[in-house]
């Protein structure tokens, strides 16, 4: 099965408030979330817009900026981008692949 196209299979179980499957992901993991600094950007409106000028500004910088935002517009692979470019699809694609363990083994 396409890789995007399971993801898209997972919509079927619903939503599942909390924070248990990502923290379980996270540790399978090694929790990397802890090796890197972050920044959340929250609220109601803006969040977008501040994203675009926070990731300008630290590559301005001279910094290394992951970027994720969430919805997509047309393609799921929108959502990521390193250094002001998007993720390939080839690369984002095999992630899931090698992730989809862990991930069945969640829902």
């Amino acid at each position: 099965m396409d890789p995007f196209q399971y993801l898209l299979t997972l919509e079927q179980f619903g939503i599942k408030f909390g924070l248990a499957n990502i923290q379980t992901l996270s540790e399978a993991l090694g929790n990397p979330q802890n090796t890197f600094k972050s920044i959340l950007i929250a609220g109601t409106n803006g969040k977008g817009s501040v994203t675009a000028m926070v990731d300008c500004a630290l590559g301005a910088a001279g910094l290394r900026v992951g970027r994720y935002t969430s919805p997509h517009l047309v393609r799921l692979e929108e959502r990521f981008a390193i250094d002001g470019a998007p993720v390939r699809t080839d690369v984002l694609a095999g992630l899931i692949v090698e992730l989809r363990a862990l991930i069945d083994d969640l829902v």
